[in-house]
C-alpha cells in the first residue's frame, strides 16, 4: 500500500494535540502564593470563554463565572470560605463558579447535580489557566451556616460550586536560588 503523506501528516497533527493536553495536565498545580501583578482583560476574557465550552448536565449551561478583583470583596470571601481562610484574599483574582438553582428542575437534583457542572467547569478553567501562564488553587466553597445569607446578600442567589483563585506565579529570586 502507497504512503499516504495526507493521513501521516494528519495523524502527527492528533497526536501533538495530545501530548500538548497531557503535558498541560502534568503541568497544572495548585498554587496559593501569587505575584500582585494584575490579570489582563484578555486573560480573564479567555478563561470565561472556555466556560461555554464545558459540557453540562442536559446541556442546560447554567454555570456562570463571576471574576472578583475588589479587595474587599476579596477579603470577604477570605474570611467567609471555609477554604479560603487566610489565603484566597491575595490571589489578584476569584473566579466564583456558581450555578442558577432555577436550572436543575428535578427532585433532588439541586443536591448534586449544580456541583458536577460546576466541578467541570472548574478543570477546565484550570486547564486553561495553565495553558495560559496563569497558576490557580480550588477553594473549598463551603460557607458556614450564619455566613450563607451575608453571602447571597452580596454575591446574589445562585449556589456557589467552586472558587479558583487565580494569579501569576511569584517569580524567584534569582539570589536565592544560589543560597
Amino acid at each position: 500500500m502507497e504512503n499516504d503523506i495526507y493521513q501521516e501528516r494528519y495523524l502527527k497533527h492528533q497526536l501533538d494535540k495530545k501530548e500538548e493536553l497531557i503535558k498541560i495536565m502534568k503541568e497544572r498545580h495548585s498554587n496559593r502564593r501569587f505575584d500582585d501583578k494584575p490579570i489582563p482583560q484578555e486573560i480573564i476574557d479567555e478563561l470565561i470563554s472556555v466556560v461555554e465550552l464545558a459540557p453540562s448536565s442536559c446541556d442546560r449551561k447554567a454555570i456562570k463565572v463571576e471574576v472578583i478583583t475588589d479587595r474587599d470583596k476579596k477579603a470577604l470571601l477570605g474570611g467567609i470560605l471555609v477554604g479560603g481562610v487566610g489565603w484566597i484574599h491575595r490571589a489578584p483574582a476569584i473566579l466564583l463558579i456558581t450555578a442558577d438553582p432555577k436550572a436543575y428542575k428535578a427532585e433532588g437534583e439541586i443536591k448534586f447535580m449544580p456541583y458536577l457542572d460546576g466541578g467541570v467547569v472548574s478543570q477546565q478553567l484550570a486547564l486553561t489557566a495553565t495553558s495560559l501562564g496563569i497558576h490557580g488553587c480550588f477553594a473549598n466553597p463551603n460557607i458556614r451556616d450564619f455566613n450563607v445569607d451575608h453571602y447571597h446578600k452580596i454575591f446574589g442567589p445562585n449556589i456557589l460550586t467552586m472558587a479558583f483563585a487565580i494569579g501569576y506565579p511569584i517569580e524567584e529570586d534569582s539570589s536565592d536560588k544560589e543560597k
